[in-house]
């Protein structure tokens, strides 16, 4: 049995869904860690070092967020454009259109 020739016009990826749920999750992280980080910081009481780090870990969890939003957005818009070229009847669809059933 050989492989089919062309790919099935009914596959769709799903990479917009998973490039939306890695941003989803990037935010969810950065804001557990960041109530750990705060948390952190009150009982650290006043040490140098621990302050350094909690400059960093904020700047850090900060860009996290921000890569996360994009990510979601990204793949929030991919998802839309699917939803709209499924709407839009290609050729490979309307050959579905006159099988009898």
């Amino acid at each position: 049995m050989s492989p089919p020739d062309s790919r099935n016009p009914e596959h769709r990826s799903s990479n917009s869904m998973i490039v939306f749920c890695t941003g989803a999750g990037l935010c969810a992280l950065a804001y557990f860690l960041g109530v750990g980080a705060l948390i952190g910081a009150l009982i650290s009481g006043g040490d140098p070092a621990l302050v350094v780090g909690g400059i960093f870990a904020a700047i850090a969890l900060g860009l996290t967020t921000v890569v996360g939003f994009v990510l979601m957005l990204i793949g929030g818009i991919w998802m839309i454009g699917q939803v709209i070229a499924d709407q839009s009847g290609g050729a490979e669809e309307k050959r579905y259109r006159d099988v009898e059933r």
